[in-house]
């Protein structure tokens, strides 16, 4: 009853997102209650929050042990492992998590961002398109985890060389953040893959006019305008 009760109480802080308090409750439980595989799962998501992956880390794998069959387990073992940049290892945790749910989203995400980092983009391209057609509402404003996949998916068609997908990708991504030069860079370098220089030393002025003085962008006009 004293684990439960400990419980219940992370459970609270956790859905506040109180996660210093909530991981103190969720530690108390598993004391007194090792087995309370909830209060585990609990544990470790307050960890990951609170950026102590390696805390994580640990209280997924205990938790795996009791639950081999939780998708959400799998989930977080991934991304605590992604945090650290451990990549392959992200990706052999997040592969059973969607081999108990191929729906899953933010395993797909969670795949497909492990495969970008790892500049497998081709690879990359099937989840992180799965995971932006899923986190899509069909009313409400976009999420900014959407604008994020955006992002990632039309560099993902960059790389692979699909230049005009990955441009109305960038325009795309662009309209929901038209203060980010990064997007209109990338916009930039799809024109200028696609022969269409003067469209492109227009991207990259209002990359610059985004961020005065990036030198970067400043080399990448003067290329545009040759």
């Amino acid at each position: 009853m004293r684990a439960e009760t400990s419980f219940a109480r992370g459970r609270s802080l956790f859905e506040a997102g109180k996660y210093e308090e909530a991981r103190e409750s969720l530690r108390e439980a598993t004391a007194m209650y090792p087995d309370h595989d909830q209060a585990r799962s609990l544990l470790a998501w307050s960890e990951y929050f609170l950026s102590d992956f390696r805390g994580a880390i640990v209280s997924f794998k205990i938790a795996l042990r009791r639950q081999p069959t939780w998708a959400g387990l799998y989930n977080g073992l991934g991304w605590s492992r992604f945090r650290l940049k451990r990549n392959h290892l992200a990706i052999a945790a997040f592969r059973p998590a969607l081999d108990r749910n191929p729906d899953y989203v933010d395993a797909l995400n969670g795949l497909g961002s492990a495969l970008f980092e790892l500049r497998q983009y081709g690879a990359a391209l099937p989840p992180l398109e799965q995971a932006l057609r899923g986190s899509q509402p069909l009313i409400a404003k976009e999420p900014a985890e959407a604008q994020i996949l955006r992002a990632k998916v039309g560099s993902s068609l960059y790389h692979v060389g699909r230049y005009r997908e990955a441009l109305a990708m960038f325009i795309r991504a662009s309209l929901a953040a038209p203060d980010s030069p990064e997007l209109q860079e990338a916009i930039g370098w799809c024109y200028i893959q696609l022969g269409q220089k003067q469209l492109a030393r227009e991207a990259f002025q209002r990359a610059l006019l985004l961020a005065p003085g990036n030198e970067a962008v400043v080399e990448r006009l003067r290329r545009a305008s040759r």
